[in-house]
């Protein structure tokens, strides 16, 4: 990539983080989801609610301190809401849950990814638009239809 370029996006990636506070930790200690259709999964929950899931799982790995994250956020729930009933969509904080973000060695946040039948058939990293977004799950929904 032309250094140039890389370095107009680096320097609006990092504006953009610090006038949304994501190299603030202020309020990390609230992991709760605040969507009731977008529960927050926990290493304890994480089993039976996304592994052993009949629907695909769109999973939202995020953090309270992360600006992308928290512009994500609702882009994640208002796909919960259109996708309800087809898609199971869940929010796990990353420092509440350290094992589930090692064992999917996830290592830059917003992190998602849609697991169907407890397997990763899906993932990136990033903020993603609500169009890409629809996008990846029409896809894998059209894949598991044609599978049925």
């Amino acid at each position: 990539m032309n250094k140039i370029l890389f370095g107009g996006f680096l320097a609006i990636f990092l504006t953009i983080c610090f006038s949304v506070g994501a190299c603030s930790k202020a309020n990390s200690n609230s992991a709760e989801s605040s969507n009731p259709d977008v529960p927050a999964v926990t290493e304890g929950s994480f089993q039976k609610e996304v592994v052993e899931s009949d629907k695909p799982v769109l999973v939202d790995f995020w953090a309270t301190w992360c600006g992308p994250c928290r512009m994500y956020g609702p882009i994640v729930d208002k796909v919960a809401e259109e996708y309800k009933g087809r898609l199971k969509v869940v929010r796990i904080d990353v420092d509440q849950n350290p094992n589930l973000s090692r064992n999917y060695q996830i290592q830059a946040i917003p992190a998602s990814f849609i697991m169907q039948k407890g397997k990763v058939v899906k993932n990136w990293v990033g903020l993603v638009s609500e169009e890409d977004l629809k996008q990846q799950i029409d896809q894998v929904l059209a894949a598991s239809l044609s599978h049925s």
